[in-house]
């Protein structure tokens, strides 16, 4: 059973966690709940804990200094930090100290804490592994792999990892070796989730595992500190510098031809130099994070820089709440313009995006908007974005995705949305149709009217105008317009071509079989 422990000067939210779940049920209990870190750190000491809920500003001793020391005389503790968005930018100084997971307090209900309990018990599980295993020094090559796995390349090694490893004579001619690669973006012709994103990302490591021992057969991945799913990061030792490039050069060609051929991605290898000894150890991992931060940011020579964007998540939950879309906007431009201008590490925008959804969610929870989805289904995704542009694309489609829900709420239910589009659709039917045509008419945004109109209607907005306009087509038919050509061109069509083609889509034969046919039947 997980041992837990809640630490908050507020008696309220001491009472209000250790009595929101059935802890039993989850395999926890509640062993301790402390009004400050000192209270919590000294029992931590005396009894032992596995995961500890936290707030960060408390007196005596704050959460971050609670941290801080656990990390150097219990490493194996879960932190779940407890924060408020004005409090956010707290959070990025406890994300350096391995905090697992985060809860905002206006947030907090039974499911959002059951899944975060879920999330950070296989966290302690895995750190058990690393920090107590049943037999450290069996010799085994599992033991070992144990050992290398366990060091996370964005954090700061602890230094009993980097103890083990150089006992075991791995910190000899060693450094990384990291496969970055990009992923299929969503487009009208085809639409990703998450599940296959894993369904590739777990090809691609397969691909990677099965080619890597033939040219580096001590390399063992290394465990990333957060769920990331655009590289695959390895460790290598004992090499003889002088065939390094030979080695790395062979191996990048051979991953590149077996993944054409299976996951159809293209990885791209970035490696360190080799280095010796616990602080070559990390030169390596330093220089495998920027060359990291090159690929997410495209660019060879940055120099990264603080992106100040602490205030915008309250401005932005007050926006929601006050449904002001004009703010709404000026917030997510600004936050999308200086991602694109400033340089910064792909964590940075991962904080960002999190405290995004955090502030996103409370201003719609506040107005008693439901997510229905749509939201959840934008950040799913972010464990796949690889490279700056991609994010600053997410940020402007979640600007006009929030805006038109806001918008939408003043501009009529989703079926009165869809019904003024189509009412456009029928008044122009003899015109050419844009999405963004009838958005402007139905008062929203193309993306939101594309989406609505598919939930509300069963159809995508370009089916329901093809279908109207080969209906319309086939009524002139039999009114005895014969010239199939006029009749394309006159409903808005480019050429007859195209306009055959959507004909036989919607009625299963081509316009000239059914002319012939009404003309067959006019005569009988």
């Amino acid at each position: 059973m997980f041992r837990v422990f809640v630490v908050d000067d507020e008696p309220i939210i001491l009472s209000g966690i250790s009595h929101l779940l059935d802890w039993q049920r989850l395999d926890c209990q509640i062993a301790g709940c402390y009004r400050n870190g000192k209270e919590a750190y000294d029992a931590i000491c005396s009894s032992g804990a596995d995961i500890v809920i936290t707030d960060i500003k408390m007196p005596v001793m704050d959460g971050l200094e609670l941290i801080r020391k656990c990390q150097q005389t219990h490493p194996a503790v879960v932190f779940v930090i407890l924060t408020s968005l004005e409090e956010f930018r707290l959070v990025k100084e406890a994300i350096r100290y391995s905090v697992s997971e985060y809860l905002v307090k206006t947030e907090l209900n039974e499911k959002l804490l059951a899944q975060v309990i879920e999330k950070v018990k296989l966290e302690s599980l895995r750190r058990k592994d690393i920090y107590e295993p049943s037999n450290p020094d069996d010799g085994t090559q599992s033991s070992l792999d144990r050992i290398v796995s366990s060091f996370m390349l964005m954090r700061d090694a602890d230094s009993q990892i980097k103890l083990r490893l150089s006992a075991k004579g791995l910190l000899d001619s060693c450094g990384f070796i990291n496969f970055l690669f990009d992923y299929p973006q969503n487009n009208d012709d085809a639409s990703w989730k998450p599940s296959d994103y894993n369904r590739l990302y777990e090809w691609q490591k397969d691909v990677i595992e099965k080619v890597l021992p033939a040219v580096f057969p001590d390399a063992v991945p290394v465990t990333p500190p957060a769920a990331r799913y655009c590289s695959l990061v390895y460790f290598i030792h004992g090499v003889d510098g002088s065939v390094y490039k030979a080695l790395v050069n062979r191996i990048d060609e051979r991953v590149r031809k077996a993944s054409s051929l299976v996951t159809g991605l293209k990885p791209v290898l970035v490696y360190s130099s080799l280095y010796d000894g616990p602080e070559g150890l990390m030169a390596a991992r330093d220089e495998m994070e920027k060359l990291a931060t090159g690929y997410y940011l495209e660019k060879d020579d940055f120099t990264l820089s603080p992106l100040a964007l602490d205030g915008i998540y309250v401005n932005i939950e007050s926006a929601l709440r006050e449904k002001n879309t004009a703010a709404l906007d000026t917030a997510f431009r600004l936050i999308g313009s200086t991602l694109e201008k400033k340089d910064h590490m792909l964590s940075q925008a991962d904080f960002i995006l999190s405290a995004l959804a955090s502030a996103i969610s409370a201003g719609l929870s506040h107005i008693g908007v439901p997510d229905d989805g749509t939201i959840e289904e934008f950040f799913s995704l972010v464990p796949y974005i690889s490279r700056r542009r991609m994010i600053v694309r997410m940020i402007e489609e979640l600007r006009n995705e929030v805006t038109d829900i806001i918008g939408g709420i003043s501009s009529g239910s989703s079926s009165q949305i869809s019904d003024k589009a189509r009412e456009y659709v029928i008044t122009h039917i003899e015109q050419r149709i844009t999405l963004a045509d009838a958005a402007s008419f139905a008062g929203v945004s193309p993306g939101y009217l594309s989406k609505t109109f598919k939930k509300t209607m069963g159809q995508s907005f370009v089916d329901y105008v093809n279908k109207m306009k080969i209906e319309r087509s086939m009524e002139m038919m039999r009114l005895g317009r014969s010239r199939i050509n006029e009749i394309a061109l006159s409903l808005g069509f480019e050429n007859i071509y195209y306009f055959s083609k959507v004909f036989k889509k919607v009625t299963g034969m081509n316009p000239t079989s059914y002319l012939r046919k009404q003309e067959e039947n006019d005569e009988a």
